[in-house]
């Protein structure tokens, strides 16, 4: 709010405290106590600003707590380290040696996703836009700085380059895996890949006449480093250097780490605060940078996957054996750094070639002959679409957790609509009768599709989506799904088995078969389980723990009511109820599954699961003998794959055998644990109703007949209650198995 008093009582302030000079150059002054004086003038609600000082200004400027502001806020401390800045300063070995650690812990801790302001760019070396014509010059009078550091520099300039190359591929996401940011990156752009080599060589020959000085050692072992790094680099940028690649990334992993040292601290070189120069680019969180060490580890790592994931694409020979490599990057925990995950995203698909050799169109119709005889009438369907499809499922495997998550259920109405395609196709080519037309092409899509709806709900377990309450829910959707999936199999199986060429195919659709049936017993083991553990009140909705007051009651009954129930059943199930297939199991069908357990006894869910996890550990042992030999690729991958599925069946089986043993189930599972499902769930209602009459004072308005059932409901969830917490404890958790709960008995 503008005042004419008051503009003129802040004008006169202003000419007191700030005598204004006429000079071409920025003169900076402090405004403190203008603004102290100014802000005591200023009642509740008004404002003072001038008339180029826009509300949209103000919001983005002026926001409480914003670190895009405080950050412009220099302490003296921060004055006292800004004047100790001497680019013309002569560095010393260890000095030297300090300066390019703190450059690689902030090299790696951009690798991990943070911003170039928060770390490379702290360098006020690397922010230097020309270097001195002394680089690598014998000659300069300066030569630790110009023969060692800045060689090093260059070449982390220049890594920095490639990495932020791959990045334009846009293979990873802005904000979710790494901050761009609005700043025109600058990594010594001048120096091409054999300069970098040549200063490095300078490096490496000036540090080992040196070789008496710890300090040169340790810095040698970063010009090795840092050699290997970058040429494993430039080749992985190349259309054909995969191979090299490889060497130079094996070559890293054996380099002997031996920095004992952090070498001697020079003030003034990182400037922290350098991001209030790019108020509109700074991210929003801090940083700390990585340790060395954990800068190493991340180096190692990032090496290791590289080396290991383009070695495994290198030799897949059958998109069979890309689809368990994909999967197997999916469910790894942690997940490789982003850079990885663009470079084995780019190796696998760039410029609508796969593998730099097969369009797009060719790989989706050599997926579909692997497991279906599809007649060339059939495969017409395959168009650029469905091919780019095709290939988004193999890239989304690469992606963070979320987004696996969101892209796999966002595509499946995509795959559902193109099986609609594919089975006029394949009516068109065979006719109409489902008993003697296979539907290759149409059986293929919505073999994908089941895997797609597999893959999207188990991430919502391995990304803690899912509440504890809502386990029955989930895995007792899936072992339906899954079933589907078994029977989809084997129909593709029965038409194969009526041609004697169709060996391969066999082979694939079996290892696919054993891998759903495993799924799906380890699927109906959870549910079991879960239903047992909700059931003996471990799994309980958060607005069961209600405090026993009137609203926490009430709104207990609200959210128990059946409409709330098929609302929270509708959202989980959403993506999934706009299918044309598999057939959806609707609410009304849901319940009446659930009424069908309830009739059995708590310690028959727990003996009919490990039954279960018996036969899913059958499956994937048999599914280990569907190859050609003991040394197919395919198989190989396969294992590995699905080892996650197999320690998951294990770790369960032994806990659940472990609990059938003890005394505690020996004792118990003809009294608490024997009581059906009745007990648990069809009354709850009903107690809920008995709590909140008696937390408002009422008798309850039933008769005496009810009041007998719900006394001795309350008996036995106390009861049960009192098993739990006493004798057995139950818990779960995923950690080495992210897709499966591993479940916990503990007897006391």
């Amino acid at each position: 709010m503008e005042g004419g008093h008051l503009n003129d009582n802040l004008e006169q302030l202003s000419l007191e405290s700030i005598a204004i000079k006429d000079s071409q150059d920025d003169v900076w002054q402090d405004i403190t106590e203008l603004v102290d004086k100014g802000t005591q003038e200023l009642s509740s609600g008004q404002l003072l600003k001038p008339a180029y000082f826009t509300l949209f200004d103000a919001m983005t400027s002026i926001e409480v707590m914003d670190p895009r502001l405080d950050m412009g806020m220099l302490s003296k401390e921060d004055h006292e380290e800004i004047a100790q800045w001497d680019i013309q300063r002569k560095l010393n070995l260890h000095e030297a040696l300090w300066i390019s650690l703190q450059m690689f812990r902030c090299e790696m801790t951009w690798h991990m996703s943070a911003s170039l302001l928060q770390t490379i760019y702290t360098c006020n070396y690397f922010t230097q836009y020309s270097m001195d014509q002394m680089v690598g010059e014998e000659e300069s009078d300066n030569p630790v700085r110009d023969l060692v550091l800045y060689p090093i520099l260059v070449g982390t300039g220049l890594c920095c380059r490639y990495v932020w190359n791959e990045y334009g591929r846009e293979n990873v996401f802005r904000e979710e895996d790494v901050h761009f940011g609005a700043v025109s990156p600058h990594f010594f752009d001048e120096y091409s890949q054999s300069d970098a080599l040549r200063l490095l060589d300078v490096a490496q020959a000036y540090l080992e006449q040196k070789k008496d000085d710890e300090a040169a050692q340790q810095l040698l072992v970063l010009v090795h480093v840092r050699r290997h790094w970058l040429q494993g680099l430039a080749w992985l940028s190349s259309d054909d250097g995969n191979e090299r690649a490889l060497e130079e990334l094996a070559r890293l992993q054996q380099v002997e780490w031996r920095i004992s040292e952090s070498g001697q601290c020079v003030r003034g070189v990182f400037d922290r605060k350098c991001m209030r120069r790019y108020p509109s680019a700074a991210p929003t969180k801090p940083i700390e940078l990585a340790s060395i060490e954990k800068s190493y580890q991340t180096l190692v790592q990032m090496a290791r996957d590289l080396h290991e994931l383009l070695g495994a694409l290198e030799q897949a020979r059958s998109v069979e054996h890309l689809m368990y490599i994909f999967q197997a990057i999916a469910i790894r925990s942690p997940q490789p750094e982003p850079f990885v995950r663009s470079v084995v995203m780019s190796a696998f698909e760039r410029d609508g070639r796969v593998r730099g050799s097969e369009s797009l169109e060719s790989f989706a119709r050599r997926a579909i002959l692997e497991v279906a005889a599809a007649p060339t009438k059939a495969l017409s369907a395959v168009d650029g679409e469905m091919a780019r499809v095709l290939a988004d499922w193999f890239r989304t495997h690469c992606q963070n957790g979320p987004r696996q998550r969101r892209i796999a259920l966002k595509y499946l109405g995509m795959w559902d609509a193109m099986q609609a395609v594919a089975e006029q196709n394949d009516i068109n080519a065979y006719g109409g009768d489902p008993s003697q037309n296979p539907f290759w092409t149409s059986s293929w899509i919505y073999l994908m599709k089941l895997l797609l709806l597999e893959e999207g709900m188990l991430a919502g377990v391995r990304l803690c989506v899912y509440l504890d309450y809502e386990m029955p829910l989930l895995f007792g959707y899936l072992t339906q799904v899954l079933e589907a999936h078994v029977a989809h199999i084997d129909r593709m199986l029965s038409f194969v088995a009526q041609k004697s060429d169709q060996q391969p195919r066999a082979m694939q659709l079996l290892r696919w078969r054993a891998s759903a049936l495993a799924q799906k017993e380890l699927c109906l083991a959870e549910w079991l389980i879960a239903h047992a553990c909700e059931r003996l009140n471990v799994f309980v909705a958060p607005w069961h723990k209600h405090s026993g007051s009137q609203s926490a009651l009430q709104a207990a009954l609200r959210l128990d009511a059946e409409p709330a129930q098929r609302a929270r059943y509708a959202l989980r199930l959403r993506a999934m109820s706009m299918l044309g297939s598999p057939s959806f199991l609707n609410f009304d069908g849901w319940k009446a599954t659930v009424a069908q357990l309830d009739e059995c006894r708590i310690a028959d869910l727990f003996e009919h699961a490990s039954a279960a996890l018996l036969r899913a550990r059958m499956a994937l042992d048999d599914g280990r003998r569907h190859g050609s030999s003991s040394s197919d690729p395919e198989l190989a991958a396969w294992e590995a794959a699905h080892k996650p599925v197999y320690h998951a069946v294990l770790a369960n089986s032994v806990s659940l055998s472990k609990l059938l043993q003890s005394h505690v189930f020996a004792t118990a599972a003809t009294a608490e644990l024997g009581v059906t499902g009745d007990a648990a769930q069809r009354n709850r209602l009903s107690l809920l109703n008995a709590d909140l009459n008696a937390a408002q004072g009422m008798q309850p308005t039933t008769n005496k007949k009810k009041l007998k059932k719900i006394k001795r409901e309350r008996q036995w969830r106390d009861d049960v209650n009192k098993l739990v917490s006493d004798k057995l404890q139950i818990s779960w958790s995923t950690g080495k198995h992210p897709d499966w709960p591993i479940y916990t008995f503990i007897d006391p």
